[in-house]
């Protein structure tokens, strides 16, 4: 599985490329989350399509975007009726990211966002997308992590932030803006499968210790004791109790539990309880760069079922992940 392959459904971002030499995607991401002042790209993007580019006068370019972006904002998304079958765990956020989608087309046309275009095209290239057989990095993973973990800047910007900042200067339904809100503060996690209760899946994060009772939508629930790599989001809204595997499971055939904790003693800095645990909320959702995680599953695909992909290796030791550029040398001598 080589990462020359160009496969796959990618994410509707039209790419408009920038100017000069591209950012490297390889770039470190380090660095803590900035306030107003660290988020540069959505404070341009809301001032260019308000219309006032460093006193310019209005750029009909932003001005076309800008109409376009206010008639998504009055628009209701996905129709009830499209949403009626999902369970109420799940729907609120199909219906949140289906309006990121819709409007990260509108925004990433312009200029000030052509950095964002720029890394999820390029990942895009590298990877494919779409899930087994084209490449291991499915929709579900992708799209989450194009949209809420890709950053840019010291700030550490997504195309998430910059929706938000968007939204709450454009007037943006309060309600999307917290659904948007809580894909933004979400990110991947390991977790210990502890058993099924019905349709919804036990799961115990392996360094928080977090557990909950989860839906699964791609179908697979598993058994007690694997180890899964999943993006878990919360219940939606009071009166919600299950939280929602968004991603398609990722299962961790090998190495096993203590492997993993030893990768995350050696990762994660010896620090305070709660500097740890903010340690490993960063790593888990930016990783040591931008490409860190999406390596680890394209290289360390094993195989899959329709709704479940196997994985095995740890993301820091090459020679553990089956089509790791080490492994690929090995075998091409």
């Amino acid at each position: 599985m080589g990462k020359q392959r160009k496969h796959g459904d990618p994410v509707r971002l039209p790419v408009r490329h920038p100017s000069g030499s591209p950012s490297n995607p390889e770039r470190s991401t380090a660095g803590p989350p900035g306030k107003e002042r660290d988020h540069p790209v959505g404070s341009k993007l809301v001032e260019a399509l308000r219309g006032r580019i460093h006193g310019e006068g209005v750029d009909r370019g932003a001005a076309q975007v800008r109409r376009a972006v206010l008639a998504e904002l009055r628009k209701t998304g996905v129709s009830k009726e499209s949403l009626a079958d999902l369970h109420p765990a799940h729907a609120p956020y199909v219906f949140a990211q289906n309006r990121v989608s819709i409007l990260s087309e509108q925004i990433t046309t312009l200029d000030e966002m052509a950095e964002f275009a720029e890394l999820v095209t390029r990942a895009e290239d590298l990877y494919g997308t779409g899930g087994p057989p084209c490449s291991p990095l499915t929709s579900s993973y992708f799209v989450s992590w194009a949209f809420f973990d890709a950053c840019v800047g010291a700030g550490r910007e997504t195309l998430g932030t910059c929706m938000l900042e968007l939204g709450a200067a454009f007037g943006m339904d309060d309600e999307l803006l917290r659904l948007v809100r809580m894909l933004q503060d979400a990110r991947m996690g390991l977790y210990v499968h502890e058993g099924c209760a019905g349709n919804l899946v036990s799961l115990r994060e392996v360094v928080t210790g977090a557990a909950c009772r989860a839906l699964v939508p791609a179908g697979y629930s598993g058994r007690a004791g694997e180890l899964w790599y999943v993006r878990v989001l919360p219940p939606p809204a009071p009166g919600i109790v299950e939280h929602l595997v968004f991603t398609t499971p990722y299962v961790l055939l090998q190495p096993g539990l203590a492997e993993w904790e030893a990768y995350f003693h050696r990762t994660l800095p010896a620090a305070p309880p709660q500097a740890r645990l903010d340690a490993y909320e960063s790593h888990l959702k930016y990783g040591p760069s931008r490409t860190y995680w999406n390596d680890f599953v394209f290289e360390g695909y094993v195989n899959h079922q329709r709704e479940v992909i196997f994985l095995a290796g740890l993301p820091d030791v090459p020679e553990s992940r089956p089509h790791s550029d080490v492994n690929r040398s090995r075998f091409q001598r």
